[in-house]
């Protein structure tokens, strides 16, 4: 497992006790990248002065274990070089993260082994956070109570998963898909959207996630012919897709069918299934609850 580290802007490393004679600095500087894995793109001399010999690191983030533990090879690198002359004091510094490349060896293997715990138990917890986003003019108005953030609490959070509330926005493709953006860099597994996935021109869920993940997979819930009274799309869906890690799911607006997607909801993101099953599965108890209301009225 690779773990990769931000620099938040600490990006300066430095060799100590060092002299140089006519050395081409560009050179230098992938020589010392070739050690810590960056490109000849990511790393640069900055400044050389008083047997001092600064580097930075433009790339944003370094691999751990590319970097952790590598001062004896990176100072036998420049050794190595044309030009460069290393007295017996020579070391590598740094502020930052990068400070690890002086880690002692011993050090650099207990900290690789530490960050891929850390890592993966960060990733479980990503996973389990979800954040629930209702959309509809009406429950934006306050005209209608949003029940499906609870519910969804409820059924999810007695699976251990951690539920926010990503507040209500209007029946608006690009607010809905400005929403979801943002969603996607504050640390969540999974991004429910309840509401707007219907056959009416206001229902503007679907298209607004697809702006987000085009390649969305759909389920079919009910057919419609278009034109036939506010229906102008032919079909109500529900929807399914991944940004990197991030389930992206689209239930309806009713709780009920909220209720009754979410226990296969959870089971197929448990199971790791492809977008398309996962609509699909979350719209077979959806659909069995059409068909029982339509018997309901047949037999009424």
């Amino acid at each position: 497992m690779t773990t990769e580290l931000d620099l938040l802007s600490k990006t300066e490393l430095w060799v100590e006790d060092i002299l140089l004679d006519d050395v081409d600095l560009t050179q230098l500087a992938v020589r010392a990248g070739g050690v810590l894995d960056l490109g000849a793109e990511d790393i640069f001399v900055t400044d050389v002065r008083d047997q001092r010999v600064v580097f930075d690191v433009v790339s944003q983030t370094v691999s751990l274990d590319a970097i952790a533990g590598k001062e004896a090879a990176l100072l036998a690198a420049l050794a190595a070089f044309p030009g460069v002359t290393l007295g017996n004091r020579a070391s590598v510094h740094s502020f930052g993260v990068l400070g690890v490349i002086g880690a002692p060896a011993e050090q650099a293997a207990d900290i690789l082994a530490n960050a891929a715990k850390l890592e993966a138990g960060l990733q479980a917890y990503v996973a389990r956070s979800v954040a629930v986003l209702s959309t509809g003019g009406e429950v934006a108005r306050g005209e209608i109570e949003d029940t499906n953030y609870a519910a969804v609490k409820s059924v999810l959070g007695d699976q251990g998963y951690r539920v926010d509330h990503a507040g209500v926005v209007e029946d608006d493709e690009a607010l809905i898909a400005a929403r979801i953006g943002h969603l996607l860099d504050e640390g969540y597994g999974m991004i429910i959207t309840t509401g707007g996935v219907g056959a009416e021109d206001k229902d503007k869920t679907i298209e607004a996630m697809q702006r987000i993940a085009p390649d969305l997979s759909t389920a079919v819930l009910a057919e419609y012919k278009v034109g036939h009274g506010r229906h102008v799309k032919p079909h109500v869906r529900v929807a399914c897709g991944r940004i990197g890690d991030i389930l992206l799911v689209a239930l309806p607006g009713p709780t009920r069918e909220v209720r009754a997607a979410l226990p296969v909801l959870v089971q197929a993101a448990v199971n790791g299934l492809p977008p398309a099953a996962v609509a699909e599965a979350i719209a077979t108890p959806i659909r069995a609850l059409w068909k029982a209301h339509k018997m309901g009225h047949a037999h009424a």
